[in-house]
């Protein structure tokens, strides 16, 4: 008999540690960590397949633009300094120094405008979430977020078309954040 129960151990402890396993980890739980070694492997193909994408895009793209083709086909090489680049859209434009200062003035108010739409729109949005149930608060709360956030890249883009044209010059907008007195050109 005593041999008989030593063969029927290891299947007993295999069965209770089945029970024991089953009780203690939800059988998702495998599932998911299997799932989640192949998704590693999937999110590296991916990053992989990504890199190699952009890669092959770079090497076929024509960027930066050195040339333009105008409405009447005439085609021109751009100059690589920036004044010189708003001097070309200046004479091909044909632009005036009254519209000139037209444009500028048509950045400023833009600017402004989105100031005060983009104050308008986050405290309508705050003062909803204070006069709403609590689960649709939970909804408003990224909503300001994201109107403050759209409303801040379009005052910040027309800060640069107002620097742009006041300079006489079509810098890039890193060249933009960097100048000494970026805040002025965003709020003044």
């Amino acid at each position: 008999m005593p041999d008989h129960e030593n063969e029927q151990s290891p299947t007993k402890l295999r069965r209770a540690a089945q029970v024991a396993n089953s009780a203690l980890v939800p059988k998702g739980v495998g599932l998911a960590v299997g799932q989640f070694g192949r998704s590693k492997q999937n999110l590296s193909e991916a990053w992989h397949a990504a890199r190699e994408t952009r890669q092959r895009l770079l090497k076929e793209s024509k960027l930066p633009i050195k040339t333009v083709i105008l409405t009447d086909g005439t085609e021109h090489d751009l100059p690589t300094d920036p004044a010189e680049r708003f001097e070309f859209l200046y004479r091909v434009m044909d632009w005036s120094p009254a519209h000139h200062a037209s444009q500028i003035s048509a950045a400023r108010r833009a600017k402004y405008g989105s100031i005060v739409m983009t104050i308008l729109s986050f405290a309508l949005v705050c003062f909803m979430i204070f006069n709403v149930p609590m689960w649709i608060a939970f909804l408003l709360i990224p909503t300001s977020l994201t109107v403050l956030a759209v409303g801040a890249a379009t005052t910040f883009r027309w800060a640069l078309v107002e620097y742009q044209y006041t300079q006489r010059s079509l810098i890039n907008f890193k060249t933009f954040i960097v100048q000494p007195k970026f805040f002025r050109w965003i709020f003044c």
